[in-house]
């Protein structure tokens, strides 16, 4: 009995061991990202820019029932003027969609996965008109589409938007995003380090590097018809969180994704601030009831 208590033992410290060199650098690595944030009245710079977006719309790429509510994997398209179209978040294909579901089943007791098809499927010749992309991070949620985007094309030139730290940063968790997104078809362009990062070539749009969730964690912001949409990622899971700023718990933000907790709490209060004005709307990315609540309109199927 002695022998098998300091087997178990051991292999207890090996674990842990394991874990904190998976862990710690994340954690030290995403506290040192804290980006300084637009104020409301900045966002709303992007109301007078000329030319800009005539329509932002969402699709989703699967489903899956969870004990609360339904979690979405949702891509969203701005469109211009002259058609140009960009892309926020790859989702996923149907193989990938459905291995990420057995993982969800684990961690949230997810039901079965509805895959809805990748972003080429669901806009089909729209593709072509497809000039720039951008991520809110790099899970695998978000990035493994980006195969499929390139497997049939976008538009020549087509270019993918971040700024330094989602450009450059990199733990367990995005390691395989970020080398997804560096060997796609898509030019890299790093856009700067905080703020408001406005590409000149998407008038009315700006991302905004924020840390929280992951070193890579970006806002995207689009300045539609006199109101501001700012696409939030995984800043929280549903919206209902970010409201009443409820963190996501130790398991999750402490050991399976390392998060700056502190940082996602001041995020959840500053995001939470602008949706209270009348213009500026907070979409979450996985929540598909306030998705359908939100009054963007989803792709035409």
């Amino acid at each position: 009995m002695r022998w098998a208590l300091r087997i178990f033992l051991l292999l207890a410290v090996v674990a842990v061991a394991a874990l904190g060199v998976r862990i710690v650098p994340a954690h030290l690595q995403i506290r040192r990202v804290t980006p300084a944030l637009p104020t409301a009245s900045e966002l709303r710079s992007l109301l007078a820019a000329s030319g800009g977006p005539r329509s932002l719309r969402w699709l989703n790429t699967s489903s899956q029932p969870l004990s609360r509510g339904v979690i979405a994997h949702s891509v969203f398209l701005a469109e211009w003027p002259d058609g140009s179209l960009f892309e926020v978040d790859a989702g996923m294909d149907a193989a990938a969609a459905v291995e990420f579901g057995e993982l969800m089943k684990l961690m949230a007791g997810g039901g079965e996965v509805t895959p809805l098809g990748p972003v080429p499927e669901q806009i089909g010749g729209a593709m072509a008109r497809l000039r720039g992309l951008g991520f809110t991070h790099l899970h695998t949620d978000h990035t493994q589409g980006v195969d499929a985007l390139c497997a049939v094309g976008p538009a020549p030139g087509a270019r993918v938007y971040q700024g330094s730290a989602q450009a450059a940063l990199r733990d367990p968790n995005t390691e395989e995003g970020a080398s997804r997104v560096e060997r796609s078809c898509f030019e890299r362009v790093v856009a700067g380090d905080e703020g408001l990062l406005t590409p000149g070539a998407f008038p009315g749009m700006a991302l905004i590097p924020l840390g929280g969730h992951t070193a890579c964690s970006t806002m995207f912001a689009f300045a539609v018809d006199g109101h501001v949409w700012l696409l939030s990622g995984d800043i929280t899971n549903t919206r209902e969180a970010l409201l009443a700023n409820t963190g996501k718990g130790f398991v999750y933000s402490g050991l399976l994704v390392p998060e700056n907790t502190r940082r996602t709490e001041q995020l959840r209060r500053y995001l939470a601030e602008l949706d209270a004005e009348d213009d500026i709307t907070v979409v979450v990315s996985h929540d598909l009831e306030a998705l359908r609540a939100s009054g963007l309109p989803e792709w035409p199927r």
